[in-house]
């Protein structure tokens, strides 16, 4: 964990209402990634990262790293999900140009912290490392924390 970009908590903006609540700002929470990368050419699998209870998964950016193959791909998905649940069939060897966000299991929040499992796709790879980021955000009631 970094030093000075790390803290436990949650963190959401208040907008433009302010600390007694009767401003008219509307509270946002800030979408933020988690990182993995995998070898393409291994089975679905679990990553050693994991998205916490609450998040709620938005979708998935390939970061590529992959070498050799036609086209290769990855899965991405939740631990005892689908296999491309969050994301199917991302491109392995190149970076994405966009968020893929079409995923069977984006959309819901976590209930409990939860692995993120990921391996070869369709077309795979014959060897490198392939990043990827999933994004997300922690469901917030809005409520002013005092």
């Amino acid at each position: 964990m970094g030093k000075r970009s790390t803290f436990a908590g949650y963190i959401r903006q208040r907008g433009m209402g302010n600390p007694s609540g009767n401003g008219k700002g509307t509270p946002g929470t800030f979408k933020t990634f988690v990182s993995a990368a995998i070898d393409p050419t291994a089975v679905l699998g679990p990553t050693g990262v994991y998205l916490p209870a609450g998040a709620l998964p938005l979708g998935v950016t390939t970061l590529g790293g992959a070498t050799g193959g036609v086209s290769p791909t990855i899965d991405v998905s939740l631990a005892g999900g689908a296999a491309g649940g969050l994301a199917n069939e991302l491109p392995a060897d190149a970076a994405a140009a966009a968020e893929v966000q079409t995923g069977a299991e984006l959309g819901a929040v976590l209930t409990a912290d939860t692995e993120i499992e990921a391996g070869v796709g369709a077309s795979p790879a014959t060897g490198g490392i392939t990043g990827f980021l999933v994004s997300y955000i922690i469901v917030d009631d809005g409520a002013i924390n005092s």
